[in-house]
């Protein structure tokens, strides 16, 4: 049975704060949702079946193998911009070595 207003309160509407008339609370009272949409005779929906989307694997990403992206040669890298460079492609060089000997074995892998 949807809820009635009060006998006296012609033309109040159910909110969730209870019967309100011109913006004013006439009657506290807490009203669902539910109750409010019966007052007003809405109709709700049936409560929608979740389906799982599908799992989709994405491929493993490739290793390119190009110039570096700021497309400057390795001869005009510098020392730090070469290390760096060479711990991307998981080698280590020690700081002592020089930057001719690092562009060397660079150059081959890159």
């Amino acid at each position: 049975m949807p809820i009635q207003p009060p006998k006296w309160a012609k033309g109040a509407v159910p909110t969730s704060r209870g019967w309100v008339r011109n913006g004013e609370v006439l009657v506290s009272k807490k009203f669902s949702q539910k109750q409010i949409d019966e007052f007003w005779g809405v109709e709700t929906a049936a409560p929608v079946e979740s389906v799982e989307a599908p799992v989709v694997e994405e491929p493993a990403p490739q290793m390119l193998r190009e110039a570096p992206v700021n497309n400057t040669s390795l001869d005009d890298m510098t020392k730090a911009e070469l290390l760096a460079l060479a711990e991307q492609h998981g080698m280590t060089f020690p700081v002592w070595k020089s930057k001719a000997a690092i562009v060397e074995e660079l150059k081959e892998i890159v």
